[in-house]
């Protein structure tokens, strides 16, 4: 699938071995919101402005995902730590690890949502 929306971080490429799995992302000067937010001299940077900002360009991001995308994907874990920022504060959405394609005619959902939870707990028992 193509990223088509700008405040969605880039996926430039991955390597798939069996000793070394990663992913290469667009970089972003700046890390996360929730490092900028915890540094004093960053948070400080971050008027009010540039906050309200951030939550509007992450809302039109995630509301591209959930209604444009086909099929919709739900990110299902966002947090100040996968919002990303470039060198001019501008907000991306990263980190997928928890995403999941919906498909919005299948009946999976209790499925889907108790997968959320075993990763979640990290409660793991044996398949009956």
């Amino acid at each position: 699938m193509k990223n088509l929306h700008r405040n969605i971080v880039k996926l430039h490429g991955y390597c798939l071995h069996k000793r070394c799995m990663f992913l290469v992302y667009e970089f972003m000067e700046k890390g996360s919101l929730f490092c900028a937010l915890s540094n004093d001299v960053e948070a400080v940077e971050l008027d009010w402005a540039k906050r309200a900002n951030i939550i509007k360009v992450i809302a039109h991001a995630l509301s591209y995902m959930h209604h444009e995308c086909i099929p919709t994907i739900d990110h299902r874990d966002i947090c100040s730590n996968n919002i990303l920022l470039n060198f001019e504060l501008e907000a991306f959405v990263s980190d997928f690890g928890m995403t999941r394609l919906l498909d919005l005619n299948s009946s999976n959902q209790t499925s889907i949502d108790r997968t959320y939870e075993l990763a979640y707990t990290m409660n793991v028992t044996e398949k009956e």
